[in-house]
């Protein structure tokens, strides 16, 4: 009943001031006047008692009549405040709503934002990644190219430096050969010349002599190798060479190491 009350101050008001005017009505219209005695009449109590009656009741329907008015009033006030608080809390769910999807709606663009910053930045490693692959690669292939270009550069500078020294070699084996065959006439010729035939030995024999000499022609050695088949010939062909030292020796030193150890045939007219 207070929560009522209080709930609807203005109505209980406007009732309280209702019954307040009716109570003064109600005042004012009964009859202050000294009564007569009975002898007058006994109609006009009676009357008056009607009357009174007949105001009593139109104050009680005036008051019931206030009391609904204020009781519709009342109902009107609190289904427009229920109404009002139903619109406020309809609104308020309608922008919870909103906020909400405003929410989820700025959420997925962050999402679908930071997603394609990803495919952007997985996209640009990849990118990076196959570039420098590329540039390694490339970098590979030159430097392969180049190592081949060396290569075969090289090799075609050894084949040539091959080419000039094996010329060189055969030319230096021809002047070794062409020298070779000059001195070992000369040593032929001065080992013959100190070879002293032996009693009795047959012309056309021969042998072939190993020689080792030391620096400046001295011999060190001579021994026969291929025998010519009488000993005695061959011993006097070792004496020979022994006795012709020292022998004739080239100046070129390059032609001059070819003699410290060589074989010569000894056949004497």
């Amino acid at each position: 009943m207070w929560q009522a009350i209080r709930e609807n101050q203005r109505a209980v008001v406007y009732a309280v001031l209702m019954h307040l005017v009716l109570l003064a009505l109600l005042m004012f219209s009964l009859d202050w006047t000294p009564k007569t005695s009975r002898t007058a009449g006994e109609s006009r109590p009676i009357q008056a008692e009607l009357i009174d009656q007949r105001r009593l009741e139109v104050v009680e329907e005036r008051k019931r009549e206030a009391e609904q008015a204020a009781k519709q009033k009342a109902e009107a006030e609190r289904k427009r405040k229920a109404e009002l608080a139903a619109k406020q809390k309809a609104e308020a769910q309608q922008k919870r709503k909103a906020e909400l999807a405003a929410k989820q709606k700025a959420e997925a663009e962050q999402k679908r934002q930071a997603e394609l910053a990803a495919k952007q930045k997985a996209e640009a490693e990849q990118k990076r990644k196959a570039e420098l692959a590329a540039k390694q690669k490339a970098e590979a292939e030159q430097k392969r190219q180049a190592e081949l270009a060396a290569k075969q550069k090289a090799e075609a500078e050894a084949a040539l430096q091959a080419s000039i020294a094996a010329e060189q070699a055969l030319l230096e084996e021809q002047r070794v050969q062409s020298a070779l065959g000059e001195y070992i006439g000369y040593i032929a010729e001065k080992v013959e010349r100190n070879w002293l035939r032996p009693a009795g030995s047959p012309k056309g024999l021969r042998c072939k002599v190993n020689v080792k000499v030391i620096p400046g022609g001295d011999v060190a050695s001579a021994r026969v190798i291929e025998s010519s088949g009488d000993p005695v010939f061959d011993r006097s062909a070792e004496n020979a060479v022994l006795r012709a030292a020292p022998l004739p020796m080239p100046k070129d030193p390059a032609i001059a190491r070819h003699f410290r150890d060589f074989n010569f045939n000894f056949e004497p007219l």
